[in-house]
């Protein structure tokens, strides 16, 4: 009930957070601003934000008034504000072509191509800016790095270039982790690498807590793949299976069955056991649990 309790209240935070970075003046490129907004509001799961938040919380010790959490804030909105942005550009006719989008239909397909592409270089941009709010120099700058070059060619958006590239063709298996890694895993790797910033970690802390991030990512994916009713990045992770032209390009496929499965268990055992030197890891478990949950 306290860790239920716990995500509420963060989740609130997140929210909160998000409606004020968009709460914009509608007077001038009115439906450009209204793109961004129903890009964003209500939105997905928030894994992203969330688990910044909470790496953050448990590295500087669950403080109930952390004169640090207006900057945790800031950068967990960031990284959902480049999450959704990059949906938006996945979803065009020309990368990935989903017309429905959480439910809805896709923002190109209600508000046309070119305020599609506008609206989400334009989430790129208020990251960004957001990001930029973190009050020590030093720490916003580290962090501006992190998700740049988690974005970037090597990061989100070169998975999305080898994701196209791969479209039509038969998937090998450093191609398949490749592109999770970089579309779902870059993000998670973000907000790892950020909240340990935040909380001045050490370099040792912030290898295990990235690896934890990554390993959730890629454990998330591979259950997905191995679950007969797969779609590729289900609601939660919100990636289409597009990319993946036919079941054998998954990892069922490449890897069968049980290899596949023991993968998933290995990661997520080593990610349980990495978090054992943190006290008040309850929140961390907690998202090993609910991807362990979906295991079949």
């Amino acid at each position: 009930m306290l860790l239920q309790k716990y995500f509420e209240t963060r989740m609130q935070m997140i929210d909160d957070g998000l409606n004020a970075a968009l709460d914009f003046d509608k007077r001038y490129a009115g439906q450009l601003k209204e793109a961004m907004v129903k890009a964003v509001i209500p939105g997905g799961k928030r894994w992203r934000p969330l688990l910044l938040i909470s790496i953050f919380d448990v590295l500087t010790g669950m403080k109930k008034n952390n004169k640090l959490m207006p900057d945790a804030i800031h950068a967990a909105c960031a990284v959902e504000l480049v999450h959704n942005a990059g949906l938006i550009h996945d979803d065009l006719p020309s990368v990935m072509n989903k017309k429905e989008r959480r439910g809805q239909p896709a923002i190109h397909q209600e508000y046309g191509n070119a305020i599609a592409i506008l609206a989400g270089d334009a989430l790129y941009t208020l990251a960004f800016e957001l990001i930029s709010q973190i009050k020590d120099p030093a720490a916003a700058n580290l962090a501006i790095r992190s998700l740049a070059i988690n974005s970037k060619s090597y990061g989100l958006i070169g998975g999305q270039a080898v994701a196209l590239a791969s479209k039509r063709r038969v998937m090998k298996i450093n191609t398949l982790r490749y592109i999770d890694m970089k579309k779902v895993g870059s993000l998670l790797l973000a907000s790892s690498d950020i909240a340990c910033i935040l909380a001045s970690a050490d370099d040792d802390t912030r290898q295990i807590m990235n690896d934890y991030a990554m390993n959730l990512g890629m454990a998330y994916q591979m259950i997905a793949d191995i679950s007969k009713d797969y779609v590729r990045g289900g609601e939660d992770l919100d990636f289409s299976e597009d990319y993946v032209p036919a079941a054998k390009s998954g990892y069922t496929g490449l890897l069968g069955f049980d290899k596949a499965r023991k993968q998933v268990e290995k990661m997520l055992e080593e990610s349980s056991s990495s978090l054992d030197a943190f006290p008040n890891n309850a929140a961390l478990q907690e998202f090993i649990q609910m991807i362990a949950e979906k295991l079949p």
